[in-house]
């Protein structure tokens, strides 16, 4: 029968009763002098009366005084109050987890609070386990959540100390299983098999999931069902109840491996997987948390976890909705991010991982940095535009230089430097083919000639019926000749004649055109020039 507001009982002044179950009733009470407030539990009297469960509950109770750690719900004193055994505990002002989720959180707590909660369980858990001791009923009521202020409040794991009844096996042939201890037992407990502190890693996952979602991971009325469950399906993931959770999906899928070896070695991994993947933000709500899953960050491709193996195409999160499933989401822009090797599969990392913290490039992809992204994308663009503009210039200007460089010069690079040369009789050459000249009989030739001296006037454009193929690349130039003095006849061309075949110097000629021309000397031999030349 419960104990009364005000009773004594084994020197403590009963203050109010906290609860009860099959392993009793819970109250706060203070020493009679010491106003210190404890938590007393009082176990029942059948239990109480069991020698092998006395045996045990001495043995478990001296394991846990021995624990100090600030996480730990400490124990200090114990004994017998009228057949009844009784642990003196420390009292926690607040609540526990369970109660916390049903009063203010039905649809699960805030991440940022359900990864507080999970780092200091986790801790404790890997401090119990480095002193040999395993909790085996981690669970949201035994975690005491203290009611100070977020980041100072105490969170502490109780159940340390409390031996379970003998016939407490969570085996597959008792029947009347509490769902509230199967639903975070892991599977090896679940068959009987030994258990260490990888079954509290995978309660404290089920545990984490409970808090996130508002559901436990394995949710069904019947303890049988629940069992089936943790034995033989995949492990759930936390978007599968809300969306927005998706980051978390991969630190559950390695905490709820079957096999106890493929889960992370100690608890304290699990919880900075969690913290890593809460860092970046994926339980903003809506279309933005699947928009997020596209950054390029990152590269936080984190590929091979196993609930985010294929990360390449981009969900439809521009039209609203929920993201779409995880192995259809790009690590990414992430510019992105390495996966932490904490959250891969043990497989592909040894037992002793660390956790490094997010760089610049795997860090949250919150909206500074997609502006900051945005802006260092439309610098590249204008630059790149700059550039483009800048090599177009470069190539006209390149193109009109070169068109204007052959006039930057008036003498052609082939054309010789004319020198006076004595002139003696030569063939000249071979005509044009175009138009041959009439064949114009001329006097002989005088025996010498005076040398004749040539001048440069101004260059003219080139003559099309150029006699000589070796002057088809000189520009014609019209050249003043000094010859020796000479009686030039009345009415003739005294102009030298150039290009077409003539007789002797000083001779005279007909043109074709019928007008008499005077024959000069060329660096080709005599010529004429037709009138106007």
């Amino acid at each position: 029968m419960p104990l009364v507001s005000g009773a004594t009982a084994a020197g403590f002044h009963i203050v109010r009763l906290l609860g009860g179950g099959e392993l009793g009733e819970l109250y706060v009470a203070q020493r009679l002098n010491l106003p210190r407030q404890y938590a007393l539990k009082f176990l029942p009297p059948e239990l109480s009366a069991d020698p092998e469960y006395r045996f045990r509950f001495h043995q478990e109770s001296d394991q846990a005084a021995a624990l100090s750690h600030p996480s730990i719900v400490g124990l200090h004193d114990r004994g017998e109050f009228e057949d009844q055994l009784w642990l003196a505990m420390d009292y926690v002002e607040g609540t526990d987890a369970a109660q916390l989720l049903t009063d203010a959180y039905p649809e699960g707590m805030p991440p940022d609070m359900v990864i507080e909660v999970i780092w200091a369980i986790a801790e404790a858990l890997d401090y119990a386990h480095e002193q040999g001791l395993v909790h085996g009923y981690v669970n949201p009521s035994n975690i005491l959540v203290g009611d100070s202020a977020p980041g100072r409040r105490r969170i502490l794991l109780a159940g340390f100390g409390v031996a379970r009844p003998p016939d407490e096996t969570n085996s597959l042939t008792r029947a009347n299983l509490a769902i509230g201890t199967v639903s975070y037992a892991a599977p090896e407990q679940l068959l009987d098999d030994a258990i260490d502190g990888q079954a509290d890693q995978y309660a404290l996952a089920c545990t984490a999931f409970h808090l996130l979602t508002g559901w436990p991971a394995f949710a069904h009325m019947k303890p049988a069902v629940v069992i089936s469950k943790h034995l033989n399906e995949a492990s759930p993931r936390p978007s599968d109840v809300k969306p927005e959770l998706i980051y978390f999906d991969a630190p559950f899928a390695r905490a709820l491996m079957k096999a106890p070896a493929e889960r992370f070695t100690q608890c304290r991994e699990f919880a900075k997987a969690l913290e890593a993947r809460g860092s970046l933000k994926s339980f903003i709500p809506g279309a933005k948390a699947a928009l997020l899953a596209t950054a390029p960050e990152t590269t936080d491709a984190w590929a091979t976890e196993p609930a985010a193996a294929a990360v390449s195409a981009p969900p439809a999160a521009d039209v609203g909705g929920t993201p779409a499933p995880p192995d259809m989401l790009p690590t990414a822009e992430v510019d992105d991010p390495v996966a932490p090797p904490d959250v891969l599969p043990k497989s592909d990392v040894d037992d002793a991982v660390t956790l490094t913290e997010p760089d610049a490039s795997s860090a949250a992809p919150d909206d500074a940095s997609i502006s900051a992204r945005r802006r260092r994308r439309r610098l590249h663009t204008t630059a790149l535009g700059l550039t483009i503009v800048a090599v177009a210039i470069g190539g006209i200007l390149g193109v009109m230089a070169l068109r204007s460089a052959p006039r930057s010069d008036d003498t052609p690079a082939n054309v010789d430097t004319f020198s006076p040369v004595p002139t003696t009789t030569a063939t000249p050459p071979a005509p044009a083919a175009a138009i041959p000249p009439p064949i114009v009989k001329a006097p002989a030739p005088a025996t010498t000639t005076p040398a004749v001296t040539v001048s440069r006037a101004a260059p003219v454009a080139p003559t099309t019926t150029s006699p000589s193929a070796a002057y088809t690349t000189v520009p014609q130039t019209t050249r003043a000749h000094a010859q020796s003095p000479t009686t030039t006849p009345s009415g003739l061309d005294p102009r030298p004649a150039i290009g077409i075949p003539c007789g002797a110097p000083g001779a005279t000629a007909t043109s074709n055109a019928g007008i008499p021309v005077i024959c000069a000397s060329t660096p080709g031999g005599a010529a004429w020039e037709p009138p106007g030349g």
